[in-house]
């Protein structure tokens, strides 16, 4: 069961290009390392228009962008956590890439563990967020670790 008030939603407009993605994690300390459980329930792409929620099996990109927030996120904290992706959402090659679905998942996870995201580290993440547009990056991978893009 989803738990919609979990649900962190981001959806901005910059330079004339949509950003927008719905993260639903379920976030809790842990006494052991962290933990990341894929628990995903989506239906995918149902028809033109409707929000895409991402299934047990597809959207490999929008997974491990997903993953790759948490890693990043799980890095500027001295805690260690579970988490429980529950739900991925947003518009394939309109609204949502993978880079867009990895910052939000930061965002969420800050959200739900009262992690304070520096304003500086967050405007470099937001800028490199809102680069992902460009020269293809909305098909690669997000490092954010070293702001870049990968295939």
């Amino acid at each position: 069961m989803i738990n919609d008030n979990l649900d962190y939603q981001f959806f901005k407009v910059k330079n004339g290009k949509p950003f927008f993605a719905i993260v639903n994690l379920e976030v809790s300390r842990s006494d052991a390392d962290n933990e990341i459980i894929e628990d995903y329930s989506g239906e995918g792409w149902i028809t033109q228009g409707h929000i895409e929620s991402v299934p047990n099996n597809g959207y490999e990109h929008w997974k491990k962008a997903t993953i790759k927030g948490l890693e990043f996120a799980f890095s500027l904290s001295n805690e260690k956590w579970k988490v429980k992706i529950k739900k991925v959402e947003g518009r394939i090659a309109t609204d949502t890439n993978p880079t867009i679905v990895g910052f939000v998942t930061i965002l969420a996870f800050c959200e739900q563990s009262n992690l304070n995201l520096h304003s500086d580290l967050k405007s470099k993440l937001e800028d490199f967020t809102f680069n992902s547009w460009n020269s293809n990056n909305d098909e690669k991978y997000p490092d954010f670790f070293k702001l870049e893009y990968h295939n």
